[in-house]
């Protein structure tokens, strides 16, 4: 089979392999989509220490059963069921598992990361990791379960309903995290990004999009002086995690989402008279994933002129493009098997 293997900082290679097969309670996925994620676009800079060359990334996929390992329940799956892949894989034993929290179970697994991904013709994964879907969604759109449940987890633990909130980032979670939030109920979202094309993005989808010299001056005319509740940072970097701080309501929260950078330096003495809680939100839980799931099989979530198709062989190239910048497309999800194609 074909797979995009990742053999060091900017290094990604095209290369044949066995299928492999499935063991005990593990199925075997013939890929149909897999996007690229923005954590893998950091891999492949060499700025992710969990992922060890040489690997076959890719985390975020939809396929078809192909076949089934030793008690991969059967009687919810067979082969040929189009399914949607949770790659979070949780020991179901430690404290956090217990305690509800399987996103930061202290043995966690990632499919993609700790085991071979989906940038390949064929994948295998647990089979209490899959979630069935009917024939006629689209893989592409199915694709994007993984990135939208981030997008949930994330609301779940800052937003309430009919809430105001900034987003920073008109990325392909910018952009997710924006569709389920009005979604999900909320009031007026203002979305932060320096590129024109992503920001057009959010104004298509509802949001009120702003590049961050107006941002102050936007702000303060749609949520007055006193700020705005909620902001969900998506990029995680010194400049939106400073202004984050600078904006949210006395009493609001800060989601940090975005992992940019790893060291950050706010005003902390701001932070404790404002009161403001600032929350890290890592992955999500199985009911955020089957929510996700539930809008995109429902159509409530749009893709139109942000995303593309292209071929597993295109990944190299597509990389290199979403690094630098150049690439027309807020996310590129690569098929196996098929020709560029944009997505509507």
């Amino acid at each position: 089979m074909e797979t995009i293997v990742y053999y060091g900082p900017e290094q990604l290679g095209l290369e044949n392999r066995e299928i492999p097969v499935p063991g005990p309670h593990e199925v075997l996925i013939r890929v149909e989509a897999v996007g690229i994620c923005g954590s893998e676009l950091e891999g492949y800079l060499g700025h992710s220490s969990v992922r060890i060359p040489p690997l076959v990334m890719g985390h975020e996929f939809c396929g078809i059963i192909a076949a089934l390992g030793a008690g991969a329940a059967p009687a919810h799956t067979g082969i040929g069921d189009k399914v949607v892949v949770n790659p979070l894989i949780a020991c179901g034993q430690c404290d956090r598992c217990i305690a509800g929290n399987p996103n930061i179970c202290r043995s966690r697994q990632i499919v993609g990361i700790h085991r071979p991904g989906a940038f390949a013709d064929y994948a295998v994964v647990p089979a209490r990791s899959v979630h069935v879907i009917a024939q006629h969604v689209d893989s592409a759109l199915a694709s994007l379960a993984e990135p939208l449940a981030v997008c949930i987890h994330a609301l779940r633990l800052g937003c309430q309903s009919f809430d105001d909130l900034i987003i920073f980032g008109a990325g392909p979670i910018g952009l997710l995290t924006l569709q389920a939030a009005l979604l999900m109920g909320a009031g007026r979202v203002l979305v932060v990004d320096r590129q024109e094309t992503r920001l057009a993005y959010a104004a298509e989808l509802g949001g009120i999009a702003v590049p961050p010299g107006q941002l102050m001056e936007t702000c303060h005319r749609v949520f007055g002086e006193q700020g705005v509740d909620t902001v969900i940072d998506c990029v995680g970097v010194q400049a939106t995690r400073a202004q984050s701080l600078q904006l949210v309501n006395a009493g609001g929260r800060i989601i940090m989402v975005g992992l940019g950078s790893n060291d950050t330096q706010l005003p902390m003495n701001e932070l404790v008279r404002k009161e403001v809680a600032i929350i890290g939100s890592y992955t999500y839980s199985d009911a955020d994933f089957k929510h996700a799931v539930q809008l995109l099989v429902s159509g409530k979530i749009k893709m139109t002129n942000w995303a593309t198709r292209q071929p597993l062989s295109a990944a190299p190239e597509a990389f290199r493009q979403l690094t630098a910048g150049t690439s027309a497309w807020s996310k590129i999800i690569l098929e196996p098997g098929t020709v560029s194609e944009r997505i509507s």
